[in-house]
C-alpha cells in the first residue's frame, strides 16, 4: 500500500513527537529546596555549612573546581569554607608578615612552611570530613574545610537562608554545621527529606542554643616582624 505525501508527513510529525516526549521521560527532573537555620527567637543564624546528602547515590559531581583560603590581618579568610571532594584550594598570604598553614586532621594533613605572597601549588583535598587549620606561628588562627561528597551544598546568608538548585528526586540526608554550635547532638544537626519532582517543603533548622562565643586572639606580636 503507497503512502501520499501528506501522510508521510502526518506520520514523520508523529514519530517526531514520540521521540522528543521519549526523551524527555528518561531525563531527570531536577528540584529546588530551600533550608533556614533559626536560633531560640527565630532569627537567622549566617554563615553555618549546609548539605544535602542523597540517601541512595552520590550526587554527580562538579567539574574539577578551584577555592581559595586566604590570609588576611593573621585571620583566614573565609574562616569557614565548604568545597566538594576533588577541589584544589589555593592558600595565599595577603598578610606583610609570614605563616607557616598546616593541618593534622585525617581527610588532609600537610604543612606549608614559613611563607609569604604566593608561594605555594593549590592543594586538593580528595577525602570527605572536616579539616581543621592553624598556623605555627599565630595560635589565633583557626581555619575550617568542610569537604563533602555531595554537589549541594553552601552556607546560609544573613537571614540564614540558603537555596539548593538541581536534586534529583529522592530520599536526602540534610547537615548544618557550624565549629560554635553547641546542641546536644554536638556540632551539627541533621533532617531527613524527600525530594519530588515539584521540590520539598521549606526546612528549617531549629537551634536551641546560642553560638558558642570563640575567644579572639590578635596573634603573637613577637612575630609580626617575619
Amino acid at each position: 500500500m503507497r503512502i501520499n505525501a501528506a501522510a508521510r508527513l502526518a506520520l514523520r510529525a508523529v514519530l517526531s513527537v514520540c521521540v522528543v516526549l521519549a526523551a524527555w521521560s528518561g531525563r531527570a527532573v531536577a528540584a529546588d529546596i530551600s533550608l533556614s537555620v533559626l536560633d531560640s527567637a527565630g532569627h537567622g543564624v549566617s554563615g553555618v555549612v549546609l548539605v544535602a546528602e542523597s540517601d541512595a547515590t552520590r550526587a554527580e559531581k562538579h567539574a574539577p573546581r578551584n577555592a581559595i583560603m586566604d590570609q588576611q590581618h593573621m585571620q583566614f579568610v573565609p574562616r569557614i569554607l565548604v568545597i566538594q571532594t576533588g577541589t584544589a584550594v589555593d592558600f595565599p598570604n595577603s598578610d606583610q608578615i609570614q605563616h607557616q598553614v598546616y593541618s593534622f586532621s585525617a581527610p588532609k594533613t600537610f604543612k606549608l612552611s614559613l611563607y609569604a605572597g604566593h608561594k605555594y601549588p593549590p592543594i586538593v583535598f580528595d577525602r570527605p570530613g572536616l579539616v581543621t587549620l592553624g598556623c605555627n606561628i599565630h595560635d589565633g588562627m583557626i581555619g575550617y574545610i568542610y569537604v563533602t561528597d555531595s554537589a549541594f551544598f553552601g552556607r546560609s546568608d544573613d537571614s540564614g537562608q540558603l537555596q539548593l538548585h538541581g536534586l534529583p528526586a529522592g530520599n536526602y540526608t540534610l547537615t548544618a554545621w557550624h565549629p560554635q554550635l553547641q546542641e546536644p547532638g554536638g556540632s551539627s544537626l541533621q533532617l531527613h527529606v524527600a525530594v519530588t519532582d515539584n521540590g520539598a517543603p521549606p526546612q528549617v533548622f531549629h537551634l536551641t542554643h546560642p553560638l558558642r562565643v570563640e575567644a579572639t586572639h590578635s596573634g603573637d606580636s613577637r612575630w609580626t616582624d617575619y
